[in-house]
């Protein structure tokens, strides 16, 4: 397994294409965290936010890059999906797998020392960007204010980063195709999922609530939904009233979970039973 790993960890460090995508996701963070502490500011100085301009719930909102609040994609996911395709399918492109297996032939250690490798680097970016928006909310927000309830949003962005390369990893495996491997990790759940999930809450919703509940098992969405603060207020369009479908926290969260493992798993028993 250390010989493994030591072959991942130098492979991961020596591709431009991993120091672009994670700088990239650091850097687009941080600049959207700076937009939303100046939108905070402007409102706050226009009286039209109250006291939420300068809320621990506004400053989670800068802190998770708009992962806190509805609609604004977590764009470090998708390019933490893009590096989990390539860590894969980057074998695949440049038939560098054949190499890698015969100087590695255990399959399921070689699929380990991968994902190990890709979590730890994605996890460790993550908490940089947190740690950057945190400072930017700190800087340029004079009425911020960082609580407790901050950590569970922020524990999901981290969640939420590895379940999208996790998902790039295992299709890239699924698909041995770099190139498909991207295409399915962005377009279901930026594209696909979104527009489920909407005809499902709003237009279904209304004429078949028991239907509508489906929009449970999209697994992107319910991801999405677990880092709102607050949860009730954000996760459903019409919360106070009986159309509401969408469920609690933790079951969202397990759908998730279960959503990206799925995936990383059919991905790493294709990998180990296929030929090279």
């Amino acid at each position: 397994m250390r010989g493994a790993l030591r072959y991942e960890w130098l492979r991961i460090r020596t591709i431009r294409s991993t120091y672009w995508l994670t700088g990239l996701a650091i850097g687009l963070s941080a600049g959207i965290a700076g937009i939303l502490a100046a939108a905070v500011n402007m409102a706050n100085n226009a009286g039209d936010l109250g006291e939420l301009s300068g809320s621990g719930v506004f400053t989670t909102w800068i802190i998770t890059a708009g992962g806190s609040g509805p609609a604004m994609p977590i764009l470090a996911a998708a390019l933490f999906a893009v590096l989990g395709a390539m860590t894969l399918g980057h074998e695949y492109r440049y038939g560098t797998n054949k190499a890698t297996l015969l100087a590695l032939p255990d399959r399921p250690t070689v699929l380990a020392a991968k994902a190990t490798v890709l979590v730890g680097w994605v996890v460790a970016a993550a908490v940089v960007i947190l740690a950057l928006d945190a400072a930017i909310a700190a800087l340029f927000v004079p009425t911020h204010r960082f609580d407790s309830a901050a950590l569970r949003p922020m524990a999901f962005f981290v969640l939420y980063c590895v379940g999208f390369a996790l998902a790039g990893f295992g299709l890239a495996a699924v698909w041995r195709s770099q190139v498909a491997a991207i295409v399915t990790v962005l377009v279901w759940p930026l594209v696909i999922e979104p527009i489920l999930s909407t005809v499902l809450q709003v237009a279904i919703a209304r004429t078949n609530p028991g239907l509508a509940k489906l929009a449970n098992f999209l697994p992107a969405s319910a991801g999405r939904r677990t880092m709102y603060r607050p949860y009730d207020l954000f996760s459903n369009v019409d919360v106070n009233t009986s159309t509401a479908t969408i469920w609690g926290l933790s079951p969202s969260a397990a759908v998730y979970v279960v959503g990206f493992l799925i995936v990383a798993i059919v991905g790493g028993w294709l990998f180990v039973l296929r030929d090279a």
